[in-house]
């Protein structure tokens, strides 16, 4: 267990001097600047009376980039090892590909956080240099988009493994943006079929759900906090669905000739 964090540690060092490197987090700065200006055009006309709107419009951005920048991180995980043929000096440590897999997760996981990390604080900045009051459900929101982001690096590594990097940017987008449409169609089937049927009931539960951990509208809309069990059984989720997408994951790679 000790060395599998020491590992972990280290592919997440690694990982993200790479992502400083390649200005990851610097794309985030420029767009959140960008966001912020944008925002403060505002200031000329005044916000009173536009507040819903601007949070809208503030949370929704924040929302898309960081759901495109976490996957295309998540992405390049182990595909880039393999181009670079970086993977080889690490296989011909003491290191397993299980704990590979698990260290490639935890470093798309702490890099895609902090990105979210700093783009929602600069954001929430700007929202209160405005005059635009947030509810502390905000708070609530931070931690499940966390918690988001943490399963959604767990798919999108896990599908890596099996698809082309191109492929699976492009597959993880779909089950992330239309995750939410997904089941809102299944949700008209039940009404006109009737809540007891079976095979909606068995495909709802597949669907992978990333839309459960978005709670921008209800921060919008300043809503009063959500009950801490409901963010546990959320947790609880994340944790179960994202250790089942590093299980397939795994599988696959623990078998998978590299070269």
């Amino acid at each position: 267990m000790t060395r599998t964090l020491q590992i972990t540690r280290a592919l997440m060092t690694a990982g993200l001097l790479e992502t400083i490197r390649r200005k990851d987090l610097y794309v985030v700065l420029i767009l959140t600047v960008l966001l912020t200006l944008g925002a403060s055009a505002f200031r000329v006309f005044g916000v009173q009376g536009l507040e819903i709107f601007v949070k809208d419009v503030a949370f929704t951005a924040i929302g898309v980039m960081t759901t495109v920048l976490t996957v295309l991180i998540a992405a390049r995980q182990i595909p880039e090892e393999m181009q670079r043929r970086t993977i080889y000096p690490l296989m011909a440590r003491p290191i397993t590909r299980g704990q590979l897999l698990l260290g490639k997760w935890a470093t798309a996981f702490f890099t895609a956080s902090l990105c979210f990390v700093a783009l929602a604080l600069i954001t929430l900045g700007l929202l209160l240099s405005l005059g635009i009051p947030v509810k502390p459900i905000v708070i609530q929101y931070l931690l499940l988009k966390i918690f988001g982001i943490g399963w959604l690096c767990a798919m999108v590594v896990a599908l890596s493994i099996y698809l082309t990097p191109a492929a699976n940017v492009t597959l993880s987008l779909i089950l992330a943006f239309g995750s939410g449409v997904f089941s809102r169609f299944l949700l008209m089937a039940h009404w006109e079929q009737g809540l007891d049927a079976l095979w909606l009931n068995l495909l709802y539960g597949v669907l992978p759900h990333y839309d459960y951990f978005d709670m921008s509208k209800k921060v919008v809309f300043d809503w009063d906090l959500a009950p801490w069990w409901v963010l546990g059984a959320l947790a609880g989720y994340a944790l179960l669905s994202g250790a089942l997408w590093l299980l397939i994951g795994w599988l696959r790679f623990r078998k998978q000739t590299i070269g």
